[in-house]
Formats: structure tokens, sequence, C-alpha cells
């Protein structure tokens, strides 16, 4: 497989997670997305906030548009707007990754106040993908204790297969 295959691989899969995610998630009431347990974020919805800011911010930085303010410390979540800006980011990459392949092997300098990295766009796009799953799975743990449970197969073999199978 090549390198395009496999960035265009990631993109599209997101985007199925995603909706895999928001569409299960959409079946329970607020209050049970909303509802404590112990996590590294306390909630279903606490969580879908940090999926959908942390990856605004990897967006940002391999499409290199400007990085959104975020409020890490919000009291309250709305989850139908986090919902939102999941599938509408994951979209948005989608289309640049696509649109601009090429572009995914150039080198992109990040000096932050947490790390410094010069890597190739495509490897930020893997940690992104990478990041979410790791969440995602906190997410199906995190329901499995306050009521939100049968969550679908979001692994990517299982869309891997399903596509193929498609085409």
């Amino acid at each position: 497989m090549s390198l395009h295959t496999s960035i265009r691989n990631s993109v599209d899969y997101n985007i199925w997670v995603t909706e895999q995610l928001v569409n299960w998630l959409s079946n329970y009431p607020e209050e049970l997305l909303q509802k404590e347990c112990p996590s590294s974020f306390s909630s279903i919805a606490k969580t879908l906030k940090h999926i959908s800011d942390t990856q605004l911010y990897w967006s940002s930085m391999i499409r290199e548009t400007p990085i959104p303010g975020f409020d890490y410390m919000a009291p309250d979540v709305d989850v139908k707007i986090e919902m939102a800006n999941l599938l509408n980011e994951a979209k948005v990459l989608a289309t640049y990754v696509k649109d601009n392949n090429e572009a995914m092997s150039e080198r992109r300098l990040i000096e932050s106040e947490w790390f410094s990295s010069n890597f190739p766009k495509y490897e930020y796009l893997q940690h992104l993908i990478i990041h979410t799953t790791y969440h995602r799975g906190q997410i199906v743990t995190i329901g499995h204790h306050t009521g939100v449970s049968k969550a679908p197969m979001m692994d990517y073999n299982f869309w891997n297969v399903m596509n193929q199978q498609n085409k």
C-alpha cells in the first residue's frame, strides 16, 4: 500500500468512525453522557470535548491554519456541539488531505509549550487517528459504568474489511 492510499484510508476511516461514535451516543439522553465516572476525563461529554478540541488542534497544524483557543476548564460541555464539531472537522481534514496529498510529506515545525517537533504532516495525521482511538476506548469504558452500552464496532480493520467488500 502506498503512503497516499494509507493517508486517504486514514481520513476516510476517521469520518466513518466519528459517524459511528456520534450515531451511537445520539441514542442516549444527555444526562447519561454528562454522568461522572473516574477516568482521565470524568464523563463521556468531557472526553468528547477533549477529542474534538484535540482533533481541531492537529487538523489546524496539518492544514496550517490558526489554532483556535480552547477552554479546557469549561464546566459545561454541549454534547451536540462537540459531536457536530467532531464530524465537521473530520470532513474538513479529509478534504484538505485529499486535495493536498503531496503536502502531507512536507515537514511541519511545531513549537508549543508542551513539545517541539518537526515531522512530516502525515505523522501528525497518524497521531490524530491514534489519539482519538485511545479516547474512543475511554468513552466505551465510561459508558459501561454510566449506562451507555452497546457500542458499535469501531475498529479500523472492521472498516477496512467492509470498505474492501464494497469496492
